[in-house]
């Protein structure tokens, strides 16, 4: 069976190492001056200038560059580090995808999806329903390789949520919802930055009938076509 890898550009985590490095180097550069002119900015007020302050003041460049250098080179070998080790893993065949990030796989097959498009860092992957299948982290992978990937394989992907219109402002207490949909959204839009919580959260959702996104830190949603139907035949 025929494949195709997306892994995040290998030069990532050294660029963003050596930028934590150069940015080191740039403040043990200046640090002296700007700690003289900080000294002389609070000097002109009641407040005593702090003795970390004068402290670098008086340190040579040598020593503000071998300081500041030094934790600019740990700082980015720390990042480098945790970009390749936090690093997600894209492997697209024609039947199912694998999405692989630190000890957590998962396998969706492709008779699962409907739909599939870019949200922001994410992939999302929608039954032919309407409902979420998945939503899988690709910050760090290049955006035209994982369309290329869907593309290449025949999955049916979209340049945008192929439901955007339908999407509503969600306000907790807001009319339209049951107290447990009103539970559910207000446990995604608390969890929305710890992504096991956010999952479980998207899971229980679903099980409601109802997906969720995150705009400007509100939470926007709507039903799925099923939930619809159903809703439409109790009228």
């Amino acid at each position: 069976m025929t494949t195709t890898e997306v892994r995040q550009p290998p030069a990532l985590p050294v660029v963003l190492g050596l930028g934590v490095l150069a940015l080191g180097l740039v403040l043990g550069w200046f640090a002296a001056p700007l700690a003289g002119g900080l000294a002389g900015l609070i000097d002109a007020t009641p407040l005593p200038v702090p003795r970390l302050v004068t402290l670098i003041e008086s340190l040579t460049l040598p020593w503000t560059l071998g300081i500041l250098g030094g934790l600019g080179l740990l700082g980015g070998g720390f990042i480098a580090f945790v970009t390749v080790g936090e690093a997600p893993v894209l492997t697209v065949a024609d039947d199912h995808l694998e999405h692989r990030q630190e000890e957590r796989e998962v396998w969706i097959e492709r008779a699962d999806v409907g739909a599939a498009f870019p949200d922001r860092t994410d992939l999302v992957l929608l039954r032919p329903d309407g409902a979420l299948r998945a939503r899988l982290d690709t910050d760090t992978l290049s955006a035209a390789r994982v369309r290329d990937a869907l593309n290449g394989h025949g999955w049916p992907w979209r340049d945008a949520d192929p439901h955007e219109q339908d999407y509503e402002r969600w306000v907790d207490g807001r009319p339209g919802f049951t107290a447990a949909e009103h539970e559910a959204l207000r446990r995604r839009l608390e969890k929305r930055k710890d992504a096991g919580a956010r999952r479980q959260a998207d899971e229980d959702l679903a099980a409601l009938g109802l997906v969720a996104r995150v705009r400007d830190d509100r939470i926007q949603v709507r039903r799925t076509a099923t939930t619809e139907g159903a809703r439409g035949a109790d009228r």
